[in-house]
């Protein structure tokens, strides 16, 4: 449960969450009466010019205990990386109240986000029951800020969920029966798959029980803006088919619809918000359970394109339903970028660890934009080469191209390249690669926790709210 209120009245049996900069900090706490001691023993860390937290025994009916976050030094650590290390660890029940305007947004974040749990399988719940001080002046920008963490946890919760109960049908009727203001959905099913003949989608999808299916979503401000496309994967569970994972990967493998789950909130946030864009966004859906029917290494499958494909490798399936769903999107509407996402591979995580997605492009103007945002803001990308070299390399000599060149180690790179050769008109491209910052089963960190993150639901909303 969370709950604005204007002030700290009526609040009973709370815990109070305190940020502190400077000693004129503490007129914000007047209302507590503090005594001396605890006063002096504030002061005396700020005076030290060093960050620590600080935890205060009130024993008052309203607030039971303060707790006091002390961030001076902010050459050692940005809010975010302070804030985590403590919002996770607070009780359920706590008020945030924030020492002024500027720094309330980022403690909401860092405690609604670090602390976030999926619980829908479990059959005891605990629920947080936190109270936001805010002022007038602040009360819609709050409140936007929660619309879209919102969504952020809508994209985490479905990433969690399993494939038992989250198949490409499944997804495809979520979004269908969302109450969309502004947007407008059309599903392409198994059957349209087959008469359109997205070949390299139905190959993947080859005869697995759930059938494969194609969510476009429509977001047309004004016909005479420019267009631009981002399209995402959704493999239910990605087994690598009879290139099979190893066992240690298979677990997380129902991560691989994560994608799609992001996509979908995205699209859901800026639903009702205005833009100066049209956006078209594809989701390829499909499952790859390892059967006899499974497509096979030197399998030749030809495309949506008409383009042939030597499979090299059937764990190399994301590029080939992208693909698919490029040349779909690219052949039937008028885009003037293109934007392409999905985990691509082993070496972003060697590289980057995850901090980081790569991106790969031909459109400085995105790029930019993107590497701008990762100055300030939480998300990070981070630029890789992309030009004629790669897309030369994904050339088969039996076919027009492999899925998998094996010897090209820059994999970031070629892998890009493969999508767009099958863009038929060579739009304006970036790829990103997102492997392992969105599978983030490593370390809890910022206003990721120890699960799948959220990453792009906002840096990539707050990037189309600004391209003009």
């Amino acid at each position: 449960m969370i709950k604005i209120v204007d002030n700290t009245k009526g609040i009973k049996g709370s815990n109070l969450f305190f940020l502190v900069e400077w000693k004129e900090s503490l007129e914000k706490l007047s209302f507590l009466n503090l005594d001396k001691s605890i006063k002096d023993k504030i002061l005396s860390m700020i005076k030290k010019k060093e960050n620590d937290f600080l935890q205060f025994f009130l024993w008052k009916k309203d607030f039971e205990n303060l707790y006091i976050v002390i961030y001076v030094d902010k050459e050692k650590k940005n809010i975010f990386e302070l804030l985590w290390e403590y919002a996770p660890k607070l009780p359920e029940k706590f008020t945030i109240l924030s020492n002024n305007d500027d720094n309330l947004l980022s403690i909401v974040d860092t405690c609604l986000l670090s602390r976030y749990k999926f619980q829908i399988y479990k059959e005891e719940k605990k629920e947080d029951e936190i109270y936001v001080v805010c002022n007038t002046m602040m009360l819609q920008n709050l409140q936007n800020r929660l619309d879209t963490i919102d969504n952020i946890k809508l994209a985490r919760d479905l990433w969690e969920t399993p494939t038992s109960d989250l198949y490409a049908e499944k997804f495809a009727e979520i979004i269908k029966k969302t109450k969309w203001k502004n947007t407008k959905i059309k599903v392409l099913s198994p059957k349209d798959i087959e008469k359109q003949w997205l070949g390299l989608l139905w190959a993947v999808w080859k005869w697995s029980i759930n059938k494969p299916y194609m969510v476009i979503l429509e977001r047309i401000a004004d016909k005479n803006l420019p267009t631009i496309w981002f399209v995402w994967k959704w493999i239910v569970f990605d087994t690598g088919w009879l290139n099979i994972k190893p066992e240690e990967w298979m677990y997380p493998m129902k991560d691989d619809m994560c994608w799609a789950a992001t996509v979908f909130a995205t699209m859901k946030e800026l639903d009702n918000k205005e833009l100066k864009v049209n956006m078209i966004a594809a989701i390829p859906l499909a499952e790859n359970s390892v059967s006899g029917e499974s497509y096979r290494p030197s399998d030749i499958i030809k495309s949506y394109s008409w383009k042939t494909v030597n499979i090299t490798n059937t764990d190399a399936e994301w590029r080939l339903i992208l693909a698919d769903a490029v040349s779909y999107i690219s052949k039937n509407y008028k885009l003037d970028k293109v934007i392409t996402i999905a985990t691509l591979t082993w070496v972003a995580l060697y590289a980057l660890g995850y901090r980081y997605a790569w991106i790969m492009w031909n459109d400085r103007d995105i790029a930019d934009k993107l590497l701008n945002y990762s100055k300030d803001n939480f998300e990070k990308y981070f630029e890789l080469p992309f030009d004629k070299y790669y897309m030369e390399k994904t050339k088969s000599t039996i076919a027009d191209f492999d899925n998998w060149t094996a010897w090209i180690y820059t994999w970031a790179s070629m892998w890009a390249a493969f999508i767009y050769n099958f863009l038929l008109n060579k739009e304006k491209f970036i790829h990103i690669d997102i492997a392992w910052i969105a599978n983030n089963r490593f370390e809890a960190y910022g206003l990721y926790p120890k699960c799948t993150t959220w990453f792009w639901v906002d840096s990539l909303s707050k990037l189309f709210l600004n391209i003009k």
